[in-house]
């Protein structure tokens, strides 16, 4: 009689998604087939470059990759130190790390050219002494886009952001949409993630409001009376999109959380959370774009700047109908499931733990 070999629902897992991600490979490049029964040791049969992966997002979506067998080349820049944490998330060989610039458009080609799938993560929140924002969100979109597109890579996924307008008086969101609009011009069935603020162990979101109630005096600032909403999507739910969209449809994709929040609420969740009284001010937006302004100019690295005082204000606003996690086959994770597991660190000693009763 024939073996029939009995896996684990973690290994089954891992198969269904090592099967959806070789599905799109054999259309997308005939050199590397599906092999194994699923897990890091397997061949997924995508090869997959990621741009930014040494940042926050990216190393969770190396991480999927890696797990289920899958090859992924990182360009970086800087040394190896904004690497070496990515090292062990594939089995040996399949982790590959290449020193690049943005504006090295044949380097950027020498990276793709051997790639079935091209996931670009690479976003500048700021401008700075040496970048811009359109340099990067549109500039360097389009670098990427149309090395894809002549390298003949099949997916190309572009990770841009919720709130994305050319109409927006953020500069961050305007450049952003200007940066579809240019991936799309140069590979028109890319695929495009839009995530709210995302929050995770590394994020500055939470973490930010958990700082400022530790170190400064237990206030945090709440911009226009923290009136503004959000939708915070966790990091790991993003990572699975981003994965799981290389076997789905082309389209533009809203990442949200399922939890809707304003500004306020959340410095009251974290002020509960570290058990520490909530005593937020308002602090109007004209003020703190002064003051952004202030220490854009300054040698130092800005503690506050525009265009962050805008994310903070402006409220997601998403597009009615349009397909999200669900249609990735993600199923979206509250930030209270999940925020006490780093932001307890914050919490003062005489506060760390629960009280234990007999």
């Amino acid at each position: 009689h024939p073996h029939h070999p009995v896996h684990s629902a973690g290994s089954v897992s891992k198969m269904a998604c090592a099967a959806r991600l070789g599905q799109q490979a054999r259309w997308s490049s005939s050199k590397i087939l599906p092999q194994g029964p699923g897990g890091r040791s397997s061949v997924s049969g995508v090869v997959a470059t990621v741009f930014g992966a040494t940042g926050f997002v990216g190393r969770y979506v190396v991480n999927n990759l890696g797990r289920v067998g899958s090859q992924v080349i990182v360009p970086y820049r800087g040394d190896e130190h904004e690497y070496r944490h990515l090292k062990p998330m594939g089995d040996l060989g399949q982790m590959l790390f290449y020193n690049y610039h943005l504006w090295d458009y044949e380097a950027v080609k020498k990276y793709v050219k051997y790639s079935n799938v091209v996931i670009n993560l690479v976003a500048q929140e700021d401008n700075t002494r040496h970048y811009t924002l359109n340099d990067v969100n549109v500039n360097g979109a389009r670098i990427i886009a149309r090395a894809a597109k002549e390298m003949g890579v099949g997916k190309l996924i572009h990770v841009s952001a919720l709130n994305a307008s050319t109409d927006s008086p953020s500069e961050f969101f305007k450049t952003k949409a200007l940066g579809e609009q240019a991936v799309l011009d140069e590979f028109p069935e890319a695929t495009i993630l839009r995530p709210s603020l995302i929050f995770g162990a590394e994020d500055r979101t939470l973490n930010r409001i958990a700082h400022w109630k530790k170190h400064f005096n237990l206030t945090a600032p709440l911009l226009d009376g923290g009136n503004s909403t959000k939708q915070l999507v966790y990091v790991s739910d993003v990572a699975k999109a981003i994965v799981n969209a290389i076997g789905a449809p082309a389209g533009t994709y809203e990442l949200v959380g399922p939890k809707t929040s304003t500004l306020k609420e959340l410095v009251t969740y974290v002020s509960d959370l570290l058990r520490v009284p909530d005593r937020s001010v308002y602090f109007p937006s004209q003020l703190a774009f002064i003051i952004g302004r202030l220490a854009e100019i300054s040698p130092l690295d800005p503690v506050l700047t525009r265009e962050e005082v805008w994310r903070y204000i402006i409220s997601d606003k998403v597009t009615a109908g349009a397909p999200g996690l669900a249609e990735l086959g993600v199923e979206a994770t509250a930030y209270p499931k999940v925020a006490l597991s780093y932001l307890r660190r914050y919490r003062r000693h005489a506060v760390h733990d629960e009280i234990l009763q007999e």
